[in-house]
């Protein structure tokens, strides 16, 4: 490539010198057919022809006005020549910057295609590893259903034969005795209540949301009508905040409240005044939902364990429970499209925040540094 490049140009460069060659040649041969031009009569002064060129004045004969004619003409060509030798450069350095953007175009084609092969290939492996994933869980699913469902029975046996064994021997039987029945009656009644749970969290995995425009203080007013009849001789201040009307599953939503609520009534039992207050906030411009207390708390630290099934921060002797509320409050939050956190601090009392909507869960961002995010 190079080596046919170099030759090019020799060769215009040849051609070139021929023609300037030519030019000078033909310059000094009419030159010298001008001056030795013989006059038309011998002895007589040649006949002489003035140019004026403004202030200058010559008397050329008629040889030197050929040899004026062919030094113009040639300097002409000459220039001629070399601009057209310019443009030829010129054009081939164009077409050479041409066909080197065309190759770049074609090498950025051929890039953008192989980007798009990949990313169609991204795609279709990321659609696959979803509906995989989705089989998994489905699977999961109707496995933990079905686990749930069929420890009913067996439950419901040993809880329905130690009750007889109670009423019908009770009385027979030794202090330490009963007291072991009686521990085989909580544990098959809490272990009915965490399976109960499980069925819950699984129904709301599987079931479809149905949104509509929901009145939240309705909700709220339910729930607590519902915990007083539960707790009627302890003494609880309900303060119910003006809440936010928003699209949502009703059904669902309903149980957020009566999980949180519940808990805040459990927590608060050693109290002697309960305060329990539900209201809204505006973080960022969003309006964020809050459940709180004057209750027990809990450690800060230990709030990434909060929402985790089974997770419990407080011992089963203090405060009963089979540790799957919360998590099946974070699944609706969840499936609402929001966020869930926590603010707590040991015998102070806790707060439970949620957004259901991507706008209202940036809010997260200026809850204070110690919150607990999940």
């Amino acid at each position: 490539m190079n080596f046919s490049s170099g030759a090019k140009k020799s060769a215009e460069g040849f051609r070139l010198g021929g023609v300037l060659l030519a030019l000078c040649c033909a310059a000094v041969l009419g030159y010298t057919a001008g001056i030795r031009q013989p006059n038309s009569a011998a002895g007589k002064p040649a006949k002489t022809y003035v140019l004026n060129l403004g202030a200058i004045h010559l008397n050329l004969t008629v040889g030197a006005m050929g040899v004026l004619v062919i030094f113009t003409l040639t300097g002409l060509l000459a220039m001629a020549i070399l601009l057209a030798t310019v443009a030829s450069r010129r054009r081939k350095q164009a077409e050479a910057a041409n066909r080197g953007l065309a190759s770049e175009i074609g090498e950025r084609k051929r890039a953008q295609e192989e980007v798009n092969k990949l990313n169609k290939d991204l795609e279709r492996r990321v659609a696959e590893r979803t509906q995989q994933l989705d089989a998994v869980n489905k699977e999961l699913e109707a496995f933990s259903y079905s686990v749930a469902h069929d420890l009913r029975a067996p439950l419901r046996h040993i809880n329905g034969f130690s009750k007889i064994l109670e009423d019908d021997y009770g009385p027979t039987l030794e202090a330490e005795a009963r007291h072991y029945l009686a521990s085989i009656r909580n544990a098959a009644k809490n272990m009915g209540q965490l399976v109960d749970d499980l069925l819950k969290m699984g129904q709301i995995g599987r079931q479809e949301l149905v949104c509509r425009p929901t009145n939240l203080k309705s909700l709220v007013e339910f729930a607590v009508r519902d915990l007083q009849l539960e707790c009627e001789e302890r003494e609880i201040d309900w303060r119910i905040g003006e809440l936010p009307a928003i699209e949502c599953d009703p059904g669902l939503m309903k149980q957020v409240f009566v999980n949180l609520l519940s808990n805040a009534v459990k927590y608060t039992r050693r109290c002697e005044k309960a305060i329990i207050e539900t209201g809204q906030v505006t973080l960022q411009g969003a309006p964020t939902i809050f459940v709180r207390d004057n209750g027990a708390g809990f450690d800060q630290q230990y709030a990434h364990k909060l929402f985790g099934v089974f997770q419990r921060l407080h011992r089963a002797e203090e405060f009963e429970g089979t540790g799957v509320g919360l998590a099946t409050v974070q699944r609706i939050i969840q499936k609402h499209g929001g966020r869930i956190w926590a603010e707590a601090e040991v015998n102070k009392g806790a707060t439970f925040f949620f957004a259901l909507t991507a706008k209202q869960g940036s809010a997260n961002a200026v809850k204070s540094t110690t919150a607990g995010e999940l």
